[in-house]
Parts: C-alpha cells; structure tokens; sequence
C-alpha cells in the first residue's frame, strides 16, 4: 500500500526496546518512517512510545537516535515519551501536534495499522491515513490473533 504523500506529520507508535536496542517490531516502523521522511521533505515526526520494563531508553528515544543517525534532521521529531499503549500514543502525540486539523499518518506494523488509525479517528482527527511497514517474523503468527482481540477490546472500551 503506497501511503499518502506530503503529509503534515507522521505519528510512529512505540514497540518494545530490548535494553537500548529496538525489536522487529519497532525497527521496522522506523524504517518505514525514514523512508517516509526521505521522500517527503516537509513532513515531521511525532515518536511515540514511553519506557517500560527491560526498557533502559524510552521507545521514542530509540526511534530519535536511529533516525538522526541516518541523517534525518532532528528538528523534525518530535519524542512523546509518556505513552504505554495504542490510545496513549495517539492521544499523547495529538496533544504534542496541538491540533487534529493536520493530514496524519500513522506509521505502524501491516496486522497494527487498521487499529491504530481507528483509534486516531476516536480521538477526532480530521484528515489520518495509514503508513503501513512489513513484518516478516514467525511472530506474526502470535500478533494477529492478539490484535484481534485488541480490536475487540477497544470497540467495548469506546477506543473504537
């Protein structure tokens, strides 16, 4: 799925880090996200993810140094470090951001982006679009039921 161009910002949902380093999961919606920021010079990053257990640098920290390592300009980034989960990411960022009227991306694994874009619509964005990265694990296998009943719990709790 080709993504939107020339959005005004793209939100990077937060993966586990394993001690500094980023899992599968996170390094790739990162990759996704440099590639993104490549081709579209005028577009700006919220990334999002806190710090949890085994986490010695909080997830959006992580994404910031391997983005600004591959030469992406750090006054384009944004860290929002508070969130925890999926609705936190998309509430924390949009208040960073100041706005829901931007055109948003959100950049997260191919099984995650349905909901994640769900979620953003929840909580009033006018103009969100998805950015989609692969994941090409094994693990998959365990994440899609996951995500199922993650949609099913967001759509009882009102995040849907």
């Amino acid at each position: 799925m080709k993504a939107r161009e020339n959005l005004d910002y793209i939100i990077v949902l937060g993966a586990h880090v394993d001690g500094t380093r980023m899992t599968l999961a996170l390094l790739e919606r990162t990759r996704r996200a440099l590639l993104y920021l490549e081709e579209n010079p005028g577009t700006r990053a919220v990334l999002s993810g806190g710090k949890g257990d085994g986490e010695r640098i909080s997830e959006a920290e992580a994404m910031y140094r391997y983005l600004t390592e591959h030469g992406i300009d750090g006054g384009r980034l944004i860290r929002e470090e508070r969130s925890t989960n999926t609705k936190e990411n998309l509430d924390y960022s949009l208040e960073l951001i100041g706005s829901t009227e931007p055109a948003i991306g959100v950049v997260t694994n191919n099984f995650h982006v349905f909901r994640g874009v769900m979620i953003g619509r929840k909580c009033g964005c006018r103009e969100i679009y998805p950015v989609p990265s692969r994941y090409r694990s094994w693990r998959l296998l365990l994440y899609i039921p996951r995500e199922i009943l993650a949609i099913i719990k967001d759509k009882i709790v009102g995040n849907l």
